[in-house]
């Protein structure tokens, strides 16, 4: 099996709707690709944060009659013994995170999207729920184009370390023109570049690596109202370092240590130009 396949069936995988054969054979593929699995705890990981966050809704007994007051007007709505065929699977039900994700055609090329769609739609199911913070919520954004960039091998739009060919394409592609620079002789080779789409917005993604490791940093104009303030997160396996200067943005994203991103991010920062 390889990995355009087991992209296909990791949905089936997860909810355990394939056969023996097949599920074994996208375990030992887990097994022997990085990659993959580290999508599918990922994809697992969603999955149980929004099976953490989902109430249980109960229907009122003045709704399930109302209900039932309704359908009894209306032909083709058969009731046995009082109870409607409706007012069965309304009574008590539970709102299951993996049934509405279940509706969503996952494929790992529109995982961000897929994200986006599902956080979307148990809100609007589910009034008490509470919304995620800003930051929380552009984080699972950063690491789904992260696992996404791996998982479809589309690192790079432009693959060079030579900056001067990475830098005039992004510019050529984007309304603004950030910064790149080769830190190879700092242990962090630049690989190139590519267009992405986060925060309601094109963004540039330079490509780092750390040794076996892949760092991406996604670059896009910073507010005139931003905090001046580094912050950085663990989620799913990943570390999120993310800063500002007067000009724009910065969210690296990998799965090295903490102290080596911050390394990363000192070594950009000192060789980018400063206005």
């Amino acid at each position: 099996m390889n990995c355009e396949e087991a992209v296909k069936l990791m949905d089936g995988y997860l909810d355990g709707g394939l056969d023996p054969i097949t599920s074994q054979a996208i375990e030992q593929h887990l097994r022997d690709c990085g990659h993959c699995d580290q999508a599918y705890k990922t994809h697992g990981s969603l999955i149980h944060a929004i099976g953490n966050a989902t109430p249980y809704f109960k229907a009122s007994a003045e709704l399930r009659e109302r209900i039932q007051s309704s359908l009894r007007k209306e032909p083709g709505h058969p009731v046995r013994n009082g109870v409607s065929g409706a007012q069965i699977l309304f009574h008590e039900r539970q709102l299951e995170p993996r049934s509405i994700l279940s509706e969503i055609p996952w494929n790992w090329l529109g995982l961000a999207a897929a994200i986006a769609f599902a956080a979307i739609t148990v809100f609007n199911l589910i009034p008490r729920l509470q919304r995620p913070g800003a930051d929380q919520f552009l984080a699972t954004q950063l690491i789904a184009s992260h696992v996404r960039s791996l998982m479809a091998n589309h690192l790079t739009d432009v693959g060079s370390s030579d900056q001067h060919t990475v830098k005039p394409w992004l510019d050529a592609k984007l309304d603004f023109a950030p910064a790149v620079v080769d830190l190879s002789s700092e242990g962090f080779p630049l690989v190139g570049g590519r267009l992405d789409y986060l925060d309601n917005r094109p963004v540039a993604a330079l490509v780092y690596q750390r040794r076996k490791h892949f760092i991406n940093l996604f670059v896009w104009p910073a507010g005139s109202d931003e905090a001046r303030s580094t912050k950085a997160m663990a989620r799913q396996g990943y570390q999120l370092l993310h800063w500002e200067d007067s000009d724009f943005n910065y969210w690296a994203v990998s799965d090295i240590n903490d102290k080596e991103l911050r390394e990363f991010k000192q070594l950009f920062e000192e060789q980018i130009p400063h206005h």
